[in-house]
């Protein structure tokens, strides 16, 4: 069997423009804090610069006109083209739990489509901290403005929206990370997020609905 195409070129660009942006905005974000001075991380060589708030905050924020505008355009992108494939369908819940635990070595993987269930979960669920972090941010840009003014409480409130959200963005980050490189059933996307393609085989086997459609 040859390779067959899963990912288009601004799909790949989506995903890593999202990943590189995004790391850049949890780094700076934990210098907001800020931590790296706090835990002697900016003693490290090269990284003395993360004491620099000023720095550190143009940096997020440069960060976050990448992160936004990429989000923004895959939103619009697949809408436009109607690409609702990684929005959850009913039963997802109970085939995300046996598909995670089928790569575990637990049970028998149900028949997949392009997308797996727990990646439309995973999907909707990242969207909702993205907007979560995303809208919260906007917002402590705004109150920066002089004009702009909140109620302390108000100001508390987003600022601790802001670092809750991000504190479950960077799990969902690490979670995203950590399933794919761990678990060895998901190693072909890791290379197909590279290439585009995917062995027919590995399509065959764990995305059979997603397989008989194109080959048809």
């Amino acid at each position: 069997m040859g390779m067959i195409k899963r990912y288009g070129m601004i799909v790949i660009l989506e995903h890593w423009l999202v990943a590189i942006s995004g790391i850049g905005l949890i780094f700076t974000g934990l210098g907001c804090l800020p931590l790296f001075k706090r835990y002697y991380i900016s003693e490290i060589y090269g990284l003395k610069w993360t004491e620099d708030f000023h720095i550190v905050t143009q940096l997020h924020y440069i960060f976050a006109v990448f992160f936004m505008y990429t989000v923004l355009f895959h939103v619009f992108f697949h809408l436009i083209r109607r690409e609702f494939g990684l929005l959850p369908k009913k039963g997802d819940l109970g085939r995300a739990v046996k598909m995670i635990f089928a790569s575990f070595g637990i049970g028998k993987e149900p028949k997949a489509d392009k997308w797996l269930p727990e990646q439309r979960w995973a999907y909707v669920l990242f969207g909702i901290v993205i907007f979560f972090v995303s809208s919260t941010g906007m917002l402590k840009v705004l109150k920066n403005l002089e004009w702009v003014l909140f109620h302390p409480e108000t100001e508390s409130f987003l600022n601790l929206l802001h670092t809750i959200s991000g504190g479950i963005f960077i799990l969902f980050f690490v979670v995203h990370v950590l399933f794919v490189l761990v678990v060895k059933a998901n190693w072909p996307l890791l290379k197909a997020i590279f290439t585009g393609k995917v062995k027919e085989e590995y399509a065959k086997r764990r995305h059979p609905i997603w397989y008989e459609r194109e080959k048809s």
